[in-house]
């Protein structure tokens, strides 16, 4: 039942963080230098790809630094965007795209999940109680 709901908290800080380097965060120009297509297939489960960027800015203090976010599928090495720190913790940068949610959504989409499984584990272990109950009071 714990794994649920540290997976919560760590999926909320997540979300917070990047919400709070978007919103009140330092501006920079950065560029992607690296994509990197992954595949993961086997267990019976369809193919999926998952793509990990790799981006690099310059803070206002002259620091260069990298760090690793999602974008845009169309995204190729070289591309600009605009991302978005915390003076705190640059290495925690964030691509600003406009109107971006999806950190919302997943998030959402997470604890849902999350949620249903919970569930899952208190009614088995309702049930697990309930019967350990009959072996223990028909004796």
């Amino acid at each position: 039942m714990l794994a649920p709901v540290a997976m919560a908290v760590s999926a909320v800080k997540k979300v917070r963080w990047r919400t709070r380097a978007q919103r009140h965060g330092i501006r920079a120009e950065g560029t992607c230098i690296r994509m990197e297509t992954v595949r993961r297939s086997g267990g019976g489960r369809p193919t999926s790809l998952r793509r990990y960027y790799l981006f690099e800015f310059v803070t206002h203090e002259g620091r260069q630094v990298r760090f690793e976010d999602t974008a845009p599928d169309t995204t190729v090495p070289g591309d600009v965007f605009t991302v978005s720190y915390l003076p705190e913790r640059p290495d925690k940068a964030t691509v600003a795209l406009p109107g971006d949610r999806r950190a919302q959504r997943e998030l959402g989409c997470l604890l849902v999940f999350l949620g249903f499984a919970l569930t899952a584990a208190l009614v088995i272990a309702g049930a697990g109680i309930g019967v350990l109950s009959l072996f223990a009071g028909g004796s």
